[in-house]
């Protein structure tokens, strides 16, 4: 079996908020050759650090699109050598920067660099702004999400309820509503894992709470918390929720942007049906998650005017690809919004997501204290989706 990340709900919660915490990154279409170049140059002339950092980012993503992560995450190391001990004039390029290598870091399965990356990306800007500033309080939205990413439930959801209440004491409500919706997720996953009657209850009037009795200035997080019970009602065998909201968009023009309205949890994919090898033991997905280890592939598809999902396809691949099968099927299970249609709608919009297959190293794996790769793989997910919504001429 192999976990993949839980992003989906969590991705659409922050577009809908308008904080983009950690979900997507910039395609520039520059080529490498030109922002290398000009984060040289900058570097050369010893540009302000301000500048530094978005040289350095613009190149950084521009070699983790086309899949260099090893010199992406170098050049992130090598900018923070230089810039990390301007934090306190710059906090917000810096926190920005220290970000950026926490995903790269979680990409290449470095669990340790990607939590002490968001640590100091919190640290960074809590120092320049004080604990209780709405930007330290996202930020430590981002270290619980990175605990619950970890494997430590738990210390997640209390650290979403200290947001919560911290940001009540502020009147921070777009801040409050969004702990509250995270450990919804929270609940709703361990809802999927145990169907437990008492765990839906509690997830119900969590959700309640957002979508009925929204905060001041929360309000358009009651779709977020609509969407969840859609996506519950949905896994249970019950449509009606999620044709309902189908018609709301419909009824209102349609979106004029994708807002995803369902997908299936890509939790767990089982490699046996596709692959003729045994992969039973835990040496035998030890050697697999060795071998695999840095596949991805640039997946991209058309969302159409009624909100489905068409002509998915692999743009670009890189290493293994039996892992990517079921990723493409649940991609094209996915219900988007209808959109809006008359004089200058769009036809559709086509979106490209890169997936990547990792496993985290960990010290103490064998009991030797080696670095190694854990014996169970996982995939993560970022948006490489184009500004303009149009299907690439190329990528990369």
């Amino acid at each position: 079996m192999m976990r993949a990340c839980r992003n989906t709900l969590l991705a659409l919660g922050l577009a809908l908020s308008g904080q983009a915490l950690a979900e997507e990154i910039v395609v520039t279409g520059k080529p490498i050759s030109q922002t290398a170049a000009e984060l040289a140059s900058c570097i050369k002339r010893q540009c302000p650090p301000d500048q530094d950092v978005a040289a350095t980012l613009a190149h950084a993503e521009n070699l983790f699109v086309s899949g260099d992560y090893k010199n992406s995450r170098t050049t992130l190391k090598q900018s923070l050598g230089r810039n990390r001990k301007h934090g306190g004039d710059y906090p917000l390029p810096v926190s920005s920067l220290l970000r950026a290598n926490g995903r790269i870091a979680e990409h290449v399965g470095e669990a340790k660099d990607y939590q002490l990356s968001i640590l100091d990306m919190r640290d960074t800007l809590k120092s320049a702004f004080g604990a209780e500033d709405f930007r330290t309080l996202l930020a430590q939205i981002e270290v619980a999400d990175s605990q619950a990413k970890l494997g430590f439930p738990d210390e997640a959801e209390r650290i979403y309820r200290d947001i919560e209440r911290r940001a009540l004491a502020q009147s921070q409500n777009r801040v409050a509503t969004l702990a509250r919706l995270r450990q919804a997720l929270l609940l709703q996953v361990r809802y999927d894992d145990s169907r437990s009657p008492e765990l839906r209850r509690q997830l119900d009037e969590r959700l309640n709470e957002v979508s009925q009795r929204p905060l001041q200035g929360a309000e358009d997080f009651a779709l977020v918390a609509e969407v969840m019970r859609a996506r519950l009602d949905r896994s249970a065998g019950q449509a009606t929720s999620t044709e309902a909201l189908i018609r709301r968009f419909a009824g209102k023009a349609g979106a004029d942007r994708p807002v995803l309205l369902f997908a299936e949890p890509l939790t767990r994919i089982d490699l046996s049906k596709d692959r003729n090898d045994s992969l039973e033991s835990t040496a035998a997905w030890r050697r697999y998650s060795t071998n695999t280890h840095g596949s991805w592939a640039d997946v991209g598809f058309w969302i159409g005017p009624d909100g489905h999902v068409s002509d998915v396809e692999v743009l670009r691949i890189k290493g293994s690809k039996d892992w990517l099968k079921p990723v493409i099927g649940n991609i094209g299970k996915r219900v988007y919004a209808p959109l809006r249609q008359g004089e200058g709608a769009r036809p559709g919009f086509y979106m490209v997501e890169r997936y990547t297959l990792t496993a985290r190293v960990s010290d103490d794996v064998t009991g030797s204290h080696l670095r190694s790769r854990e014996a169970m793989p996982r995939i993560e997910m970022l948006d490489l989706t184009p500004d303009n919504y149009e299907a690439p001429a190329k990528i990369g």
